[in-house]
């Protein structure tokens, strides 16, 4: 048996007549840290689109924890342990730093439906949980004093920042970064390496 938190087998993209991604395969082990290499138009988007739900793979299977997830939607793979960030930038833009990694802490910390509408005190644990927690996040990627600001008025460094520490807030076990350093200068792009370094440690 594959000890893989993540497998791909021959995943194939086809839109019409474009073979945007033939035969993808990978698996990736716990801890393992990997890097995705190609030119542009290589399909290493499409890689990421096909692992997260954002497309259904032609052909091929798409396994996360041993549990096959095609054709499952964006919000139940991230679910099941899979997050992901974006080549271009996908922040709640209005939204203030915290509340952006809070949104993605409730992947895991959400209760019944009808909690919030009671008020009862079991849920306002879990919002005072979270709320901690998107803390704690933000703390790790250097936005701890930047929790109140509006994303969009965070310079574009820290917005990546921000959108790694909102995958973070979904506990992934996964977690998918496309083109993270995009952007960035070199020194920004090194202190970005050496940070990931330190999540998956």
């Amino acid at each position: 048996m594959s000890d893989a938190v993540l497998r791909a087998d021959k995943v194939t993209m086809r839109f019409g007549g474009l073979k945007a991604l033939a035969d993808f395969s990978l698996e990736l082990r716990p801890k393992e840290l990997v890097g995705l290499i190609g030119p542009n138009g290589a399909g290493k988007t499409t890689a990421f689109n096909a692992l997260s739900g954002v497309y259904a793979p032609s052909e091929g299977s798409v396994l996360l924890g041993g549990q096959r997830v095609n054709g499952l939607r964006p919000h139940q793979i991230c679910a099941l342990g899979l997050a992901r960030t974006f080549q271009n930038i996908r922040l709640f833009k209005n939204l203030s730093a915290l509340d952006n990694v809070r949104i993605a802490c409730h992947a895991r910390g959400h209760g019944p439906m009808w909690e919030p509408l009671l008020g009862t005190a079991g849920h306002d644990a879990r919002e005072a949980g979270m709320e901690a927690r998107a803390q704690e996040l933000l703390g790790v990627m250097g936005l701890g004093d930047r929790a109140d600001e509006v994303a969009k008025n965070l310079p574009y460094g820290l917005q990546r920042r921000l959108e790694i520490a909102r995958a973070l807030g979904a506990e992934p076990k996964v977690l998918c970064l496309d083109e993270p350093a995009a952007g960035m200068n070199a020194t920004e792009t090194t202190a970005l390496m050496n940070l990931i370094g330190d999540i998956r440690s």
